[in-house]
């Protein structure tokens, strides 16, 4: 992990992209504020980042605000000062409008190498808000988060997406076989790991909180999210060994439960196509957050 991690981080470095300052403690959660005479003084900067599931989307509709606002509630509940930032105010909730923290990066649809592309530039998505999103434009500013709270992988499952060419006919990993299932994963935990870095290198100050998914639960599927998790976790914990700033969020974890004959996904927490949560499952995905954001 060392070896690998140390070459992702020289090869991006070579890679000249201007970047906005941060203002922060090297230690621990950052608080300062982002420099506005608007801004509160010590709120902790958060940066909601995901495809639809971060969007809020729950089938056939959508939850509002999604799991951001269970968070904002819980947060505010324990004191902890707060602020989401992002360039999209899609599905906001009453009382995230009235906390001013409707803002947020949940993209539907989006792949770990479209988030990756619109860091530092455009992954010609219909909904990336003009991407550029850790370096700004003309007509917005860069965003600097203190904490970046990821939950990405849902789509790479969804639609078989990867680089390599597997031996089927349609040239996509067959889920069913054991050895392309592991081979798959092992190329999107790849990806999720060069989107860490590139963050990391972008905005070095800032905690890194990534979420292992939650379940899907349609057939065909079910076997690729808890290899992925096993991974996520597994990646968490070599760069944490590295010193970087990286938090597991153990959604998957909080989704499901032990028993006979295996890990059934808790009742009540996937909305109709078993791959969204309810709104319950967004709270449950809000008390995970918080409780690496702000254990209490």
């Amino acid at each position: 992990m060392r070896v690998r991690l140390v070459a992702l981080l020289a090869a991006l470095s070579a890679v000249a992209v201007p970047v906005a300052s941060q203002a922060g403690t090297p230690t621990g959660w950052p608080t300062e504020a982002q420099g506005s005479a608007s801004a509160r003084p010590t709120a902790l900067r958060l940066w909601p980042l995901g495809d639809s599931i971060t969007l809020g989307a729950s089938w056939p509709t959508f939850s509002p605000g999604g799991y951001r606002t269970a968070l904002d509630q819980i947060l505010t509940h324990q004191g902890v000062a707060h602020r989401f930032l992002g360039t999209s105010v899609l599905n906001s909730s009453v009382s995230l409008d009235a906390d001013g923290e409707e803002w947020h990066d949940g993209h539907g649809g989006y792949r770990i190498d479209q988030v990756l592309n619109d860091l530092t530039g455009v992954a010609h998505a219909a909904t990336d808000d003009g991407g550029y999103w850790l370096t700004g434009t003309d007509f917005r500013r860069a965003i600097l988060p203190d904490a970046v709270l990821i939950h990405l992988g849902t789509n790479d499952i969804m639609q078989h997406w990867d680089d390599r060419r597997f031996p089927t006919r349609n040239g996509m990993a067959n889920f069913a076989n054991a050895r392309q299932r592991a081979q798959f994963v092992a190329d999107m935990t790849g990806r999720l790991a060069t989107l860490l870095a590139r963050i990391h290198q972008l905005r070095p100050r800032a905690r890194l909180v990534v979420a292992t998914i939650i379940p899907i639960a349609v057939a065909g599927y079910t076997s690729v999210v808890p290899a992925y998790a096993a991974a996520v976790r597994k990646l968490v914990r070599g760069l944490r060994a590295e010193r970087l700033p990286v938090t597991l969020a153990d959604a998957y974890a909080a989704f499901t439960v032990s028993a006979a004959p295996g890990t059934p996904v808790a009742p009540g927490l996937l909305s109709y196509d078993e791959i969204h949560p309810t709104t319950a499952g967004y709270a449950v995905m809000a008390r995970t957050f918080a409780g690496v954001i702000a254990p209490s």
